[in-house]
């Protein structure tokens, strides 16, 4: 079957017009509105990946939630919220790859990110502890690798809590995690 030149033209002209069309729709959508995670259960995760002695030769920490026992990322904007001493589990844990060895990883606190409106925040558990302000970080914790620990948190006032960490495995350079968004209201 033939199509003739001038039907042709205007079935591409249709095709780019709904193409375009759904670009837009897509572009104007609203971006989800963040949210204050009050419940659940979120890791700050260190994925480790080796080579073939078992040598760790890759790190990549990041913030996930487990839904439905999948881990899911936290959404940009999302903030972990507690208030008074309830709110969701935070904790940390290594997940190693396949051929990974013994794994020794510290994760050791940041100074606060400087849009941080809250004073200083503290985190305790069998792993170890730490504390973090605007001007001073200190302590860390240290997991093996299939480690997890679920941490009691602190805040000194209300405010919100911008807190990266450096972690390094079996005594490597150090990686930086993504910024952990706490907020205490």
């Amino acid at each position: 079957m033939m199509i003739e030149r001038k039907t042709g033209r205007r079935i591409a002209a249709a095709l780019v017009t709904m193409g375009a069309a759904a670009g837009m729709t897509g572009a104007l959508a609203a971006p989800a509105a963040a949210a204050d995670r009050t419940s659940g259960h979120f890791d700050v995760a260190a994925e480790v990946e080796c080579d073939v002695f078992g040598d760790p030769t890759d790190v990549e920490v990041h913030v996930h939630e487990h839904v439905g026992g999948q881990e899911a990322e936290l959404p940009a904007g999302d903030w972990l919220t507690f208030t008074g001493t309830s709110g969701p589990e935070v904790g940390f844990t290594v997940e190693p790859g396949a051929s990974c060895g013994v794994l020794d990883v510290e994760f050791q606190p940041n100074v606060l990110g400087s849009a941080s409106t809250g004073g200083t925040v503290s985190g305790v558990g069998a792993a170890g502890s730490f504390s973090a302000s605007k001007t001073s970080a200190s302590g860390g914790l240290v997991l093996d690798g299939s480690g997890h620990e679920d941490l009691t948190w602190s805040f000194s006032s209300t405010g919100t809590y911008l807190l990266a960490f450096d972690v390094t495995v079996n005594g490597g350079a150090p990686v930086l995690s993504e910024t952990v968004p706490l907020k205490r209201s």
